[in-house]
């Protein structure tokens, strides 16, 4: 019996995942065979150390809080962002006005922001949400920005052409050209929120992810540094893989139900390639232009 061939290309990669991940327990293993115990724990160790963990009830209630803050940051980003995205993609006025401060805020090391949070705020939730915050709103309004100004302007006459309402030039034309630049960066930007709010609580948290880390840090437990980082790739594996993938799935599927049309353009003779994900530098020069 013959499997289709998406059948097979599917199997081909998820084996080929399993032999990464088997080939990286493997050299763990081999690596703490080599050195003291309290220096690189093997992968039995720290794995009935996770499982003491999970059965304790620690694991559930500090990802919860991790993953309150980093929501609810990354979400108030988004909202800002889009908004002055949307602004500096209209207007001109507006363009120049965010432009230099959506750079700076943009370019600042993620470390200033961590430890000026702290500051301000000292041991509370409100550090990793505020640096969440700080580090997510200039990429979604760069690349927002950078979608309001792809939209084809032929498409946008046309409809105006045929008396269209705004809502339906909203609809048809404009938020499928900004979706793609919009998904992106919030994709990319929620996994990057992570380990930024899991940095925060490492410094200045008093529960989470990040704070449980840097409390085995200064307990000198390898083991539970390394219990709590297996538990946070594979919470950002399974939320990437069960939540953000079907979630693009969903906002896209209209890509599948549209036929492609070879559209031709000047020295080109087949249609142009999808775009690809657009980074804040890239976003950042397409804006000022």
């Amino acid at each position: 019996m013959s499997l289709a061939p998406s059948t097979r290309r599917l199997l081909a990669s998820q084996f080929y995942s399993l032999a990464g991940i088997a080939t990286f327990i493997g050299i763990w293993a081999y690596a703490s065979s080599r050195m003291e115990p309290y220096v690189l724990p093997s992968p039995l160790t720290v794995g009935k150390r996770m499982i003491e963990l999970a059965q304790s009830g620690a694991v559930l209630t500090n990802f919860l809080d991790s993953l309150w803050r980093t929501i609810l940051g990354w979400l108030i980003a988004v909202v800002l962002g889009s908004v002055i995205g949307f602004l500096m993609g209209r207007f001109r006025y507006a363009r120049a006005f965010f432009h230099d401060l959506i750079y700076l805020a943009a370019n600042v090391p993620l470390i200033v922001y961590a430890i000026v949070a702290i500051i301000v705020f000292g041991i509370s939730g409100m550090g990793p949400t505020s640096v969440v915050i700080l580090f997510v709103l200039p990429s979604i309004a760069l690349n927002v920005a950078a979608g309001m100004m792809s939209v084809d302007p032929d498409l946008v006459g046309m409809s105006k052409a045929f008396n269209r309402s705004r809502f339906d030039l909203a609809r048809h034309v404009v938020i499928p050209t900004v979706m793609p630049f919009a998904f992106a960066a919030g994709r990319v930007s929620f996994a990057d929120s992570w380990k930024l709010a899991a940095l925060v609580e490492t410094f200045g948290g008093s529960s989470g992810v990040g704070y449980q880390i840097g409390r085995s840090y200064h307990l000198f437990s390898v083991r539970d540094v390394l219990a709590w980082m297996c538990f946070f790739v594979i919470f950002v594996v399974l939320l990437e893989r069960l939540v953000l993938v079907n979630a693009e799935h969903r906002i896209f599927r209209w890509r599948a139900d549209t036929p492609q049309r070879g559209r031709r353009w000047r020295g080109a003779s087949k249609a142009a390639a999808p775009a690809e994900p657009v980074s804040t530098s890239a976003a950042e020069t397409v804006v000022r232009k």
